[in-house]
């Protein structure tokens, strides 16, 4: 699979570039963000603020697809996305593992390790300072 795909099958599609979205998007990208590393980490806590991280990383990406001008329909997309328009391999990878790990709690009652919480708390921060280039337009 690979982002053309994504967008004859329509789980992404061209729009009108749309900065006044994207700027909300990144706005609320970073709240999200910023909310998850407020949250006290335990065993209780643990999936929300995975939850959350995730959400923050998500919304960042669909700023930058809105910032050149796509809209994604799932939350798959945007690793084609990442991968195959931002040529960013090592974002990719990330980002599909975080997505796989926040669908393996939402959808299949999946426990998550409270280590790779604490990881996410670093590194979904970090994708987003990496991805900061695409949010200058």
């Amino acid at each position: 699979m690979n982002f053309e795909n994504s967008l004859i099958e329509g789980k992404a599609k061209k729009v009108i570039i749309n900065k006044q979205r994207a700027l909300s998007f990144f706005k609320s990208s970073m709240q999200a963000i910023e909310t998850a590393k407020l949250i006290q980490l335990d065993k209780n806590s643990s999936k929300s603020i995975l939850r959350e991280l995730y959400e923050g990383l998500r919304e960042y990406c669909e700023a930058i697809g809105y910032s050149k001008g796509y809209k994604f329909l799932d939350h798959e997309s945007i690793t084609y996305f990442l991968r195959d328009i931002l040529n960013e391999q090592d974002i990719y990878k990330k980002f599909d593992r975080y997505r796989k790990l926040r669908n393996g709690i939402n959808y299949y009652g999946e426990e998550i390790d409270i280590e790779t919480v604490k990881e996410a708390i670093i590194e979904i921060p970090n994708l987003v300072k990496e991805l900061e280039k695409y949010s200058k337009f």
